[in-house]
């Protein structure tokens, strides 16, 4: 007499036939981070990017040199992002090596010689669809204690954000 082989009742756990029912669900996007030099894109979550990655991305990658960014900043534009989600930000200026820095200012451009930028302290950016005024005053809603500099002019339309003293300024 030959016997049945058992056979498993179907499972009414879907994990078990699909690994992927595992994974955690993915992280709501608020916005995507575009670098304005590279325009290399990065998805903004609640906890993504790490501190890690968005310090790579904000490399001088002309210098080829990195540090470590303010994690404050990082802490902003996820505060911006949550008032404007699936907004585009655009960042004009990460970390600036101290040589690039220089560079920029012999030529004549309106940087400080010892800017935050080179301190891993400091971005410039904006945010489509947010005139100058408007997201500066986001940003001092959401109660901004370092370096504030709106530059609203014909050519730039950005916002200067430090981790520095508080101070507040309008450029050219």
């Amino acid at each position: 007499m030959i016997e049945a082989a058992a056979v498993p009742a179907p499972s009414s756990n879907p994990s078990a036939a699909d690994p992927a029912a595992n994974a955690a669900p993915a992280k709501k996007t608020l916005a995507t981070i575009v670098h304005g030099h590279t325009q290399e894109t990065l998805a903004l979550t609640e906890d993504e990017p790490t501190i890690e990655r968005f310090s790579t991305f904000l490399a001088d990658h002309g210098y080829e040199q990195e540090t470590r960014i303010d994690p404050r900043l990082l802490d902003l534009l996820r505060t911006i992002a949550k008032k404007h989600e699936g907004a585009r930000i655009e960042i004009v200026s990460g970390y600036r090596s101290p040589k690039r820095n220089e560079v920029m200012r012999k030529k004549g451009r309106h940087v400080a010689s010892h800017s935050q930028h080179t301190l891993g302290m400091a971005i410039d950016f904006r945010v489509d669809g947010l005139t100058v005024p408007k997201l500066a005053a986001e940003i001092l809603q959401a109660k901004w204690q370092g370096g504030l500099g709106t530059y609203a002019g014909r050519r730039d339309r950005f916002v200067h954000v430090d981790t520095g003293p508080k101070r507040r300024w309008s450029g050219f």
